[in-house]
């Protein structure tokens, strides 16, 4: 702007929003007469119109032209230079007119003075008033939406407004330096101006996420939203259009978009390739299929050559036979007098006899040729299969050799891998506590299962976690639940003793987790029938097993395998050893015979209908699985135990109503499975006493819990609604059991000489 200068109007501020009328042009103010004559602004020669003046500078006349700005309180600008002496200014229509002069009072001429001062200015649309003059403190715009703030760091909230130079340009006012200063980048995003844009083209390709470089781009398009998605879309093309909810492409990366037109480009790399790849390979097959049909002409014409050289062959024997037979019919000098006689021969027959010769001469040198050659073909042969015979043979000595190593190495590794095997399950600790749920086809549901060692009971509102080794979920089958016991069972035929409990309330699933079905039975048969199968690989150690099986009713013992029942047991504790006296052990052999000792124990058993469960078990079951094991070489014998113990279910005389005997039973099991849950706190605590003699129950599985054997605890829980006092009771018990530490679980071996069990 200034002198030398020319501003037209279309230079003016315009808004930017597509489809946004233009505002209506401001009447330009109507030209009074002209000015009169003066000492500085000579008066216009009358009649000379703006043609005139145009055609004057059209002539190409040397003139100096002295350019000045004259703003006009409407916020106008013009552009005006001196002629002949006479002020002119350039109109809307570029066209060139008599300065008015009442003008000299409705505006002032801008000078070098004051360029920079207007340089700050801001336009305001025509017809909304006169501009304002920029002040220290707040500068003169027009309200719109243009007009915006931002907080600067060091500067607190400032203005911003997007002005239109050649391209639009948004800056911000400085009260301090009084100046418009250009707004950085990463401030400009948050104008409402580019902020309404970005989200425009953000809406239109959602690929891009990055709204500074989209900003960048809208600076570079003087701010038009639809110049920036056409110049995208025709650098990326149609990839920024795909939403993130088609779930193909992780849109958090800023430059998705980049990597996935990346792989693009690298996919096509790829498939030029393989395009060129299977050209060649094409050309490889056809020169093979050249080679190929070469190697036929080939071999034809190396017959066709044989049979020339046969034919040959045979052509210079018959030769030779002719010279043999011509040097030896010369005749003498005086030859005797012979008899001549006519040939009895005719001679076509002659020819024919000489052709059939010869041809069986060419024959008989072709059938030589192939006959060598096959013959050297299958001496090669030969000597190729000698040298794989000799290979095989090396192969399958090496291979011996290893596999005898590899045995070694396995026998080495099944002993220290029963070592850690023992090792881990002691650092696991020796006793694990596994919780099942019961299937319920209820429609309320008071468990919920989030992972295999997780289960969370919801009871009015709050959620209570508990923790065990393992939770089996209401699908799982008896196959899953035993191979939770799958690795103690093991150490029963080591020598260690095991003990495995199911507690629960009555109906929530125990005996069957115990005993199952025929179909389908539970950890009871399939320990033993694993008890058996691992007895049975050992071909060195001969194994004795004894089953004995008793309930604990009313507190007292009763022998399951006698036909009529007897006095009550008694429990005999001999230092750290408990026996039973008089309880009955058979010696079993196979699965059938402990199948039946089995049945004949489950019919003596306690069992009576309450209102929980139409069987419910009135006693405690013990099964006892004596394994004795003698080692043929060592001389060493090995006495493991494994108990099986399926408790009675704990319950509420509310809820089963019980009455009279059942009232009686209920009390008793109540008592012992209190008296249970009194020795694990104690074992909790690391008590100095542990009440074991509380009850029968504790006192019979006193070396089960005494920290010489190793323990699995099944807490059977029913997910209904109705049981979850009984359930949340059931998990806190398992709870309290999870924490109890045993001491290190000791083998049972007795020496040959001494006969004493060795620790």
């Amino acid at each position: 702007m200034g002198s030398g200068a020319s501003v037209s109007e279309g230079s003016r501020p315009e808004r930017l929003e597509a489809g946004e009328p233009e505002p209506e042009p401001e009447p330009k103010p109507e030209p009074g007469p002209e000015p009169g004559p003066g000492p500085d602004r000579p008066s216009t020669p009358a009649g000379r119109s703006d043609d005139t003046l145009q055609e004057t500078v059209a002539e190409g006349e040397e003139v100096s032209l002295d350019f000045e700005s004259f703003l006009h309180n409407n916020g106008t600008l013009y552009s005006c230079f001196n002629r002949h002496e006479n002020r002119v200014y350039v109109d809307e229509s570029q066209n060139l007119q008599p300065f008015p002069k009442e003008w000299y009072s409705q505006g002032h001429f801008i000078t070098s003075n004051n360029e920079l001062q207007f340089e700050e200015l801001c336009f305001v649309p025509q017809g909304s008033g006169q501009l304002q003059t920029p002040a220290s403190s707040q500068p003169a715009v027009q309200e719109d939406d243009r007009t915006g703030s931002i907080y600067i760091q060091g500067k607190g909230t400032v203005m911003t407004y997007m002005f239109e130079e050649r391209v639009n340009v948004c800056r911000f006012w400085d009260p301090q330096a009084g100046v418009w200063l250009l707004l950085p980048l990463q401030w400009e995003v948050n104008v409402d101006f580019v902020k309404a844009r970005v989200q425009r083209v953000m809406s239109t390709l959602p690929g891009l996420v990055d709204q500074k470089e989209i900003t960048a781009a809208l600076r570079q398009c003087n701010y038009d939203p639809e110049e920036v998605i056409s110049v995208y879309l025709a650098m990326f093309g149609e990839i920024l259009l795909q939403a993130s909810q088609s779930g193909d492409h992780n849109y958090s990366d800023l430059n998705s978009f980049r990597a996935l037109l990346e792989r693009d480009r690298v996919i096509e790399d790829l498939r030029q390739k393989l395009q060129t790849k299977e050209k060649e390979v094409d050309n490889l097959f056809q020169r093979n299929s050249y080679l190929a049909r070469e190697v036929r002409y080939l071999s034809e014409v190396v017959q066709h050559l044989n049979q020339k050289l046969a034919e040959l062959e045979a052509d210079q024997q018959e030769a030779r036979e002719k010279i043999r037979s011509l040097s030896n019919r010369r005749a003498p000098v005086v030859p005797p007098v012979k008899t001549i006689t006519k040939p009895t021969v005719e001679p076509d027959q002659l020819r024919q006899v000489s052709r059939l010769t010869r041809e069986l001469n060419v024959s008989n040198k072709q059938l030589h040729s192939t006959v060598s050659q096959a013959l050297t073909d299958m001496k090669n042969q030969l000597e190729q299969l000698k040298g794989a015979v000799g290979t095989v043979a090396q192969v399958e000595q090496e291979a011996a050799g290893e596999v005898e190593e590899l045995r070694s190495l396995y026998r080495k590794e099944a002993v220290e891998r029963k070592s850690l095997y023992n090792k881990l399950l002691e650092l696991q600790g020796n006793i694990r506590v596994f919780c099942r749920c019961r299937m319920s086809s209820a429609s309320g549901c008071c468990l919920e299962k989030t992972d295999d060692q997780e289960v969370v009971v919801v009871q009015k509102g709050s959620r209570k976690k508990f923790h065990f080794d393992k939770v089996y979920a209401q699908s799982s089958t008896q196959e899953e639940v035993f191979a939770g016991t799958l690795p103690v069972i093991t150490s029963c035929v080591d020598g260690y003793n095991v003990c495995i409990l199911a507690y629960g309330q009555t109906g929530s699933g125990k005996t069957y987790t115990m005993m199952g079905s025929k179909e389908n039975p539970g950890v009871n048969i399939r320990s033993i029938r694993e008890l058996l199968r691992i007895c049975a690989g050992k071909e060195k150690i001969s194994y004795t097993l004894k089953i004995s099986m008793l309930e604990i009713y009313n507190d007292s013992l009763n022998d399951l395998l006698i036909k009529s029942p007897g006095a009550a047991l008694d429990i005999r504790v001999q230092g750290k050893s408990v026996t039973v006296p008089g309880l009955t052990q058979i010696q079993v052999q196979t699965e059938a015979d402990i199948l039946n000792v089995m049945e004949t124990g489950e019919k003596n058993r306690k069992i009576a209908s309450t209102k929980m469960n139409i069987q419910s078990s009135r006693s405690h079951l013990v099964v006892a699985l004596q394994v004795e094991g003698s080692d043929e070489v060592s001389g060493l014998t090995t006495r493991g135990t494994l108990t099986l113990c399926d408790l009675a279910g704990s319950e509420r005389i509310s809820k089963t109503e019980a009455e009279g005997q059942r009232l009686v039973e209920a009390a008793a099991i109540n008592k012992s499975l209190t008296a249970l849950g009194q020795v694990f706190n104690a074992l909790k605590c690391n008590a100095l006493h542990i009440p074991f003699r509380n009850s029968r129950l504790t006192h019979l599985l006193q070396p089960c819990l005494s920290g010489d054997a190793k323990c699995c605890v099944f807490v059977n829980v029913s997910p209904d609604t109705k049981n979850e006092a009984e359930t949340l009771s059931t998990l806190q018990f398992g709870s309290t059991i999870r924490q109890v530490a045993l001491g290190k679980a000791t083998q049972n071996i007795v020496p040959a000489k001494n006969n004493k069990t060795v620790k």
